[in-house]
């Protein structure tokens, strides 16, 4: 082998065989690279969205186009046409010069490096472009499910506006009849809160219609869940005693009402709530702030307010008489009169005691002074008198029974008319006048009607006041409450 290599003719051999070889290695890749002899093929690509550039949102409406996709026919190298992602095919409209109407514009594209467009469907896209219009809209809520059995649904409380602007093409805006929230109810036993409740338009029949542009897109809501519910009137009560030098001139709480808490059969029995006062805190004349704890009602689960301040006010013991007070007659049995015989004049004099400003402006027509004869026969009976007083007056010896001798008789007998001539053909009528014995009270009017004479009583006349509060003298009668 030495001698070989040391022979310059062999080695001169060697190197033109090298060469030779290496000349036909590289005309055989440039001819197998060149474009001639490169590998072609073609690609569908559906379904290239449309993007729509140059178009004035603020001013006009896209209402329509024809087409959102188009389908793409391309070739070139498998390496340029197989590994490329379809988004680098793009589609464009230009809408920088489009005006409201219906027009049909060509659409323009963009394709990866390498590759060329054999064929577009579709090419050109018809378009419809309206003004934009915007309107006000109140917002509303509905609601999808129940809350928790026996629970109710309150009013939504919607911030922070009750409105909100709808942007539409003027004939889709003509559309809308109402923008709304909904909120997804599954037995949910307290109220219900949304921070973003999304807003949607909607038209007559109930359809969302798409594409409006809602400002604000979301509100927040509060919607009240809770058990049914009752407003009812906050009265007054008492325990303990005042002082006995004082008497109660003024009481006023705060609130007239309450709301009481509960299931439908335990509010139906709830007509009012008392709260009550204990006089015995009370220590001297003046005005006092009491506050007042409020305990729901048995059978309920919430009432509120759970305090109420009430202001009550004390003075000094004063009396005052007042005369000639009538004593009404309740209760007359048909076909009878009634008369006061004692005290003759039919009218009594009371001593009452209370507040001097309020015995000060006492109105004698707010007392009432009542013998209820419901049930009594003709004759005469001694009836027990029921008196009434406004509130905080009392009678100043309420332990003594006040009672009025009472004459209960059938109406007397109308007297007859001169007898008619024998040839006058008439009956004779009895007198129309009304017949009462004599000292009837005020009010108590005797009506005569043909031969069938009715009493008409007087109106009845309520007790409530009966035994008022004299004194610290603590009593359940309703005279001692304060409320509406």
């Amino acid at each position: 082998m030495d001698k070989w290599m040391k022979n310059n003719n062999f080695n001169k051999i060697l190197a033109l065989a090298i060469g030779i070889v290496l000349w036909t290695m590289v005309h055989i890749d440039g001819e197998s690279t060149s474009p001639a002899a490169a590998s072609m093929s073609t690609k569908i690509i559906e379904n290239v969205k449309i993007e729509v550039s140059g178009f004035d949102e603020d001013k006009y409406v896209l209402d329509s186009k024809d087409a959102d996709s188009v389908r793409m026919e391309v070739s070139g190298k498998s390496s340029d046409i197989m590994y490329v992602f379809s988004d680098a095919y793009r589609v464009t409209l230009d809408l920088s010069d489009a005006k409201p109407g219906t027009m049909r514009i060509p659409l323009s594209y963009s394709l990866p490096n390498g590759v060329r467009l054999i064929s577009m469907t579709p090419q050109e896209v018809n378009v419809h472009i309206e003004l934009r219009n915007t309107k006000s809209f109140p917002v509303s809520v509905a609601t999808k499910g129940e809350p928790a059995e026996g629970y109710q649904l309150g009013t939504p409380v919607i911030q922070p506006v009750g409105t909100a602007e709808v942007t539409l093409s003027a004939s889709e805006l003509s559309k809308v009849a109402k923008v709304q929230g909904t909120i997804e109810l599954d037995g949910e036993n307290e109220t219900f809160k949304e921070k973003r409740m999304k807003l949607a338009a909607y038209d007559s029949a109930g359809n969302e219609i798409k594409g409006a542009v809602i400002e604000p897109s979301t509100v927040s809501v509060e919607l009240p869940i809770t058990l049914p519910f009752k407003s009812v009137p906050l009265d007054i009560g008492f325990t303990g005693q005042l002082p006995s030098s004082l008497v109660l001139s003024r009481v006023t709480p705060e609130l007239e009402s309450v709301v009481v808490y509960g299931y439908k059969d335990s509010l139906a029995a709830i007509t009012s709530y008392e709260a009550m006062i204990d006089l015995s805190t009370i220590k001297a004349a003046g005005t006092n702030q009491v506050e007042i704890k409020l305990t729901p009602p048995a059978g309920t689960e919430k009432i509120e307010p759970d305090t109420v301040n009430v202001m009550v006010s004390a003075s000094e013991i004063a009396e005052r008489t007042v005369e000639g007070i009538p004593v009404i007659l309740q209760g007359l049995g048909s076909g009878l009169e009634g008369t006061v015989t004692n005290p003759a004049s039919g009218a009594v004099t009371l001593t009452l005691s209370g507040a001097p400003a309020l015995l000060d402006q006492l109105d004698r027509n707010k007392i009432s002074v009542v013998a209820d004869v419901s049930g009594l026969i003709a004759g005469t009976h001694e009836v027990s008198l029921q008196v009434s007083l406004p509130k905080f007056i009392a009678l100043s010896h309420s332990g003594e029974r006040l009672v009025a001798t009472v004459q209960l008789k059938p109406p007397a007998t109308p007297a007859a008319s001169a007898t008619p001539s024998a040839n006058s053909g008439s009956t004779p009528e009895p007198s129309s006048a009304p017949v009462s014995g004599e000292g009837s009270p005020s009010g108590v009017q005797p009506t005569h009607s043909g031969t069938d004479p009715v009493m008409s009583p007087a109106p009845s006349a309520s007790n409530e006041n009966s035994g008022a509060f004299n004194q610290g003298e603590s009593t359940g009668n309703t005279n001692n409450k304060a409320g509406t």
